[in-house]
């Protein structure tokens, strides 16, 4: 049986959602964001059922923490509000899906199915935006800075049309992506590439910097991963 945790603050819901699961997943109950990130590490689950609005320790920087302990379960989040913030926390952090609660049980429980499914679904090339966040978080760089969110969008878009402009076309095209200023998106690439190199590690950098002795800059950097994306493609 697949490993399903379960973390919401409310026992009824919980209670209920682990009933309409139990014969198809062994199922882990909690019901604070402490308690889910120690059950992450302990048992490693495969599918995640996640309120955000936990006590302790909020869902997001529950599954950031996560992320940077290499702990990737697929994510179903459930939470009350909806807003810009939280979808783009929830594409930053590879959430399959977000629900807004409340929500049926029924509902859930097919869609943890699907995640399931998904599971068993035989290997297939790499998802762009997966390997990308894999090889940024490989070399250090913190989902914490909005630069991180932006250094993917833009490899993303730069592998459409690597020789594209970076300052002119690139970006504002990242900057109209998140709503904000072109000058933001080039000082928190900046920032994040920044704190990533003083305190990484040199030998994962020289995988695709094996000649750099200091940080790259954000233009080499962005032309280097991407060359990297269309390799693995």
């Amino acid at each position: 049986m697949r490993k399903l945790l379960i973390a919401d603050c409310n026992e009824d819901y919980r209670t209920a959602l682990a009933n309409a699961l139990q014969d198809q997943y062994h199922v882990i109950c909690c019901r604070t964001g402490t308690e889910a990130l120690e059950l992450l590490r302990l048992e490693n689950p495969e599918i995640l059922v996640l309120e955000l609005m936990l006590p302790e320790l909020d869902g997001l920087t529950l599954l950031e923490r996560a992320c940077s302990d290499g702990i990737r379960p697929m994510v179903l989040a459930m939470t009350p509000i909806l807003s810009g913030y939280v979808y783009s926390c929830a594409q930053r952090l590879n959430i399959e899906y977000l629900v807004r609660k409340p929500c049926d049980i029924h509902a859930i429980a097919s869609r943890v199915t699907d995640l399931s499914q998904r599971l068993a679904a035989p290997p297939s090339k790499k998802d762009p935006a997966a390997y990308v966040t894999e090889v940024l978080l490989s070399l250090g760089i913190s989902t914490k800075h909005n630069g991180f969110a932006y250094l993917r969008e833009a490899v993303l878009l730069m592998s459409s049309d690597p020789a594209q402009s970076i300052t002119k076309v690139l970006y504002p095209a990242v900057a109209h992506a998140f709503g904000c200023q072109k000058g933001n998106v080039e000082r928190s690439i900046r920032t994040a590439l920044d704190c990533a190199w003083e305190r990484g590690d040199r030998q994962r950098w020289s995988r695709f910097f094996p000649d750099a002795l200091q940080r790259p800059s954000n233009a080499v950097f962005l032309s280097r991963i991407t060359q990297a994306l269309l390799l693995e493609e």
